[in-house]
């Protein structure tokens, strides 16, 4: 890690550090589990084990171009990767998306709220940030609990805004502001 390069970010338990092409591997098995891309947007069961690798490439291409912090969320303790956290950049208004999955096995356990406080930080902080922005399926009450953890505020609802294993599901929208953020 240095300056120019805050990469990896090592944290109590957890290591955040850029997607690789050596990822392909596991981000597809974790795919190919209904229950832990039930919830995500972008990777969807049946088709997430295709689509899985397509996923890991685009977001690879999306940290090159500089739109998007793309990082492996990795076990400390064993060095295996459990997930992802995602920011997209609107760098121009000084706002981002913030997204994260983690594999069911590893669920309940603090590690998306111990990686996404850290990718918070790092867009206040570092990328100085204004506002983060996070969306989630209203069934999804474990995101919905992780991003309330994180101090965000309820900012509305999408009605039926995507169709997800063939049901069309509400889509909450959350934000936190730089001036509301506790550290």
């Amino acid at each position: 890690m240095t300056e120019n390069n805050p990469f990896p970010i090592v944290l109590d338990r957890l290591i955040l550090r850029p997607l690789e092409a050596s990822d392909e591997e596991r981000v597809v098995q974790l795919a190919g589990d209904p229950d832990s891309s039930w919830g995500t947007r972008s990777i969807t069961y049946p088709d997430s084990v295709d689509r899985a690798a397509s996923w890991l490439r685009e977001h690879m291409d999306m940290m090159k171009k500089g739109e998007s912090l793309s990082l492996a969320i990795i076990l400390k303790k064993n060095l295996t990767l459990i997930g992802a956290v995602i920011l997209f950049y609107e760098l121009r208004h000084e706002r981002a998306e913030i997204g994260c999955w983690i594999a069911k096995s590893y669920w309940s356990k603090g590690y998306g709220t111990e990686a996404c406080r850290a990718v918070l930080h790092y867009a206040f902080n570092v990328l100085k940030l204004n506002k983060i922005s996070a969306y989630c399926l209203a069934r999804n009450i474990a995101s919905l609990r992780l991003i309330e953890k994180l101090g965000m505020k309820f900012e509305g609802c999408l009605r039926k805004h995507l169709k997800v294993r063939g049901i069309f599901e509400d889509l909450l929208v959350y934000g936190l502001l730089s001036e509301e953020r506790k550290e």
